[in-house]
């Protein structure tokens, strides 16, 4: 019976025991919930702080990107329109260019007095015509012999008294200019040469 009553005063202390520390470790338990929850507290204010400023700067960058793509366009397109006016002016307005050598060869035709005589005033001077009956392209014909750039021009003029076909060759120079090897115009009876 000793025996039972040392084992059952032990049995109380260590049921002592245990309730003390079931006890403190409610109590510590709690105190580790208020703490972890004031600095969990404190933890999701900064990080919803720093949520904040990154969904700002990813704004910012959206943005940013948006307006580097729209200036990139514009540049882009006011390259490719640039490019157009050029290559217009350049076919049109060039003297280098078919038409321009048309344009030239036609006024030297309207100021050539034999010119005149054989086709009268006013003259007009047209390309060949097209499928649908209008005169607005001019033959020409680029080649190149001997490392030298050639173009033959071919167009009509007439007037009041004739028509004429008027042929033109113009070879490239050492400044990248054309001159003319030869201005011809010819009708049905007569041909003409001006240069």
């Amino acid at each position: 019976m000793a025996m039972f009553r040392i084992s059952c005063s032990r049995f109380l202390q260590s049921a002592n025991a245990i309730q003390r520390c079931s006890i403190l470790s409610r109590s510590y338990a709690a105190n580790q919930k208020a703490d972890s929850s004031r600095s969990s507290a404190k933890a999701v204010m900064p990080s919803s702080k720093k949520t904040d400023v990154s969904t700002e700067t990813i704004q910012r960058v959206k943005e940013a990107g948006k307006s580097a793509t729209y200036t990139g366009v514009i540049v882009v397109g006011v390259g490719v329109a640039g490019l157009l006016f050029y290559l217009l002016w350049k076919e049109l307005c060039s003297r280098e260019s078919p038409n321009g050598i048309y344009s030239e060869a036609l006024n030297m035709c309207k100021e050539h007095g034999q010119v005149i005589d054989l086709v009268g005033e006013p003259m007009k001077g047209f390309g060949e015509t097209t499928s649908r009956g209008r005169r607005r392209l001019v033959s020409h014909t680029e080649y190149e012999v001997n490392g030298e750039q050639f173009m033959q021009v071919k167009f009509y003029i007439s007037g009041p008294k004739d028509r004429a076909t008027v042929n033109v060759q113009v070879k490239k120079n050492d400044q990248g200019r054309y001159e003319y090897d030869y201005l011809i115009v010819k009708t049905k009876f007569e041909q003409i040469r001006i240069k």
